[in-house]
């Protein structure tokens, strides 16, 4: 509940904005001036929420990607395809520099299931051996092309060591050229503790991440990378 305890004369745009930001976050900071009058409140981050984008490193977009990110001051995860990184690793090395996580997501993005035991680890390890190289950093995710996967995906991937990171926001951006659509469903699904599922190569993509940002912020959350948010949770919750 808001409550002001103290005497003080609250202005009519200042009690607006204060009911405005507890609405939509579920918390404000409300601080008294010298001159008797209220400080605007500023937000208190109660929920997490992690970006990640599959499919990179690409040589259009994942250099305009890092650049809103670091605008924005934003931390997020890379699941990047082996194939591409060989290609590109000026810009494997620049997403870690720059802060971001980076995590395999295969090495050519077949369809694990459709794979044999060994193929599958390959298909991981020299992923993460590259990335490993490249940044000097641990990599400790994996996501499977297409969210394909099954029991013994599972088990290959378990004895490798990497854990499957999937999602819980899909907003389809990469079949979606509308960046607003895009924006909309982000919004509509997402929650704490929340992963969301973007692509490193479209436009509507860079048009709709700072909205997406902004809109977020703006609720009440902060973005974490998976490693922070996987940290924060115990591992009977870690489902995603």
């Amino acid at each position: 509940m808001f409550k002001i305890n103290f005497h003080l004369t609250v202005y009519r745009y200042e009690a607006i904005t204060a009911l405005i930001i507890l609405l939509l976050t579920g918390s404000i900071a409300v601080s008294s001036r010298d001159d008797g009058h209220l400080s605007l409140p500023s937000l208190r981050y109660s929920y997490k929420v992690a970006l990640t984008f599959d499919d990179g490193p690409h040589p259009r977009y994942t250099d305009r990607i890092i650049s809103i990110l670091q605008q924005q001051q934003v931390q997020a995860t890379f699941f990047v395809v082996g194939s591409q990184v060989i290609l590109h690793p000026d810009l494997v090395a620049r997403l870690s520099d720059h802060g971001q996580e980076l995590a395999v997501h295969s090495f050519t993005h077949r369809n694990l299931t459709h794979l044999s035991d060994t193929e599958i680890k390959n298909e991981l390890l020299s992923t993460r051996r590259l990335l490993q190289d490249i940044t000097r950093q641990n990599v400790g995710f994996f996501r499977p092309p297409g969210g394909q996967y099954d029991q013994r995906v599972l088990e290959v991937t378990g004895r490798l060591g990497l854990p499957m990171v999937l999602w819980t926001v899909i907003p389809r951006d990469h079949e979606e050229n509308n960046p607003n659509a895009i924006v909309e469903r982000v919004l509509a699904q997402v929650d704490d503790n929340g992963v969301i599922l973007l692509h490193s190569g479209r436009d509507a993509t860079l048009e709709a991440l700072p909205r997406i940002i902004h809109e977020l912020r703006m609720r009440g959350y902060r973005f974490v990378t998976i490693t922070q948010l996987y940290r924060s949770a115990s591992r009977d919750q870690f489902a995603w």
